[in-house]
């Protein structure tokens, strides 16, 4: 079934809806949809049920029908990325929405050879990696679409971690705990928790004065595996542990 991202949070069902002129451009012309034919519609909270009423280029309309359930996971993760090289974000920021990531931040480490970019380019791309997160979003049948934030420093990251009940550094010196034991313990001491997040290093990992610093905030070290993973690869494999450990795959 196709779906559509409106802006707008929906009240309920019974209300009638307008698509953006892009997502109404692409039902008329791309999809080549009409009247009457079921979709879905999803509004960064929510995921609904709805039949469309009008299908125009420049403004289609549709009626939503009925709210489905909650496709997100018990959890909101987020992933802090050490900023990576060439269009690795891009990889990401698409399969990390497949996967339940609610939130990326690039932040740029110690061992980054990437550098954040100047004002303008960094905009460009971050509307790039929005899109790409959009997209996947709406392929994967999403409510939420994950906000993709500016390149940030490793202090400022640093700063805000006390926003989360749990946060997991994949470390490749860290040998003893799996990160699904790590979840399981806190899961047994404290309930689910509610905002997670995941650190991942950049190309050449994390640095030991990086890793000091995160465990002063509270982090916690896990493994992924005996196996180095890349970069990319490595955040998408620590979402499925988590989700793994909480029940949801």
């Amino acid at each position: 079934m196709h779906r559509f991202y409106v802006e707008t949070p929906i009240a309920d069902a019974g209300v009638t809806v307008t698509l953006s002129a892009e997502e109404s451009a692409h039902a008329a012309r791309v999809l080549r949809l009409r009247p009457g034919e079921e979709v879905r519609l999803l509004d960064d909270e929510n995921l609904w049920e709805a039949v469309l009423e009008s299908v125009d280029p420049k403004e289609t309309t549709a009626k939503v029908t009925a709210q489905c359930p909650s496709p997100e996971a018990p959890a909101q993760a987020v992933l802090f990325q050490g900023l990576p090289k060439a269009d690795k974000l891009e990889l990401i920021a698409q399969k990390g929405t497949e996967l339940g990531m609610w939130e990326l931040w690039p932040v740029e480490m110690e061992r980054s050879v990437a550098k954040a970019d100047k004002a303008d380019k960094a905009d460009k791309k971050r509307e790039r990696l929005s899109r790409i997160a959009l997209e996947a979003a709406k392929q994967s049948g999403r409510a939420h679409v994950p906000e993709i934030a500016s390149t940030i420093s490793f202090a400022k990251a640093l700063n805000r971690l006390d926003e989360f009940d749990l946060v997991l550094v994949a470390w490749e010196e860290e040998h003893s705990l799996p990160m699904s034991h790590a979840v399981d313990k806190y899961t047994t001491a404290h309930g689910a928790p509610r905002r997670v997040m995941i650190v991942i290093g950049p190309e050449g990992g994390i640095s030991q004065r990086e890793w000091e610093q995160l465990k002063e905030h509270g982090a916690v070290a896990v493994t992924l595996g005996r196996r180095i993973l890349r970069t990319e690869t490595a955040g998408l494999c620590a979402l499925s542990v988590l989700w793994t450990a909480l029940g949801e795959m």
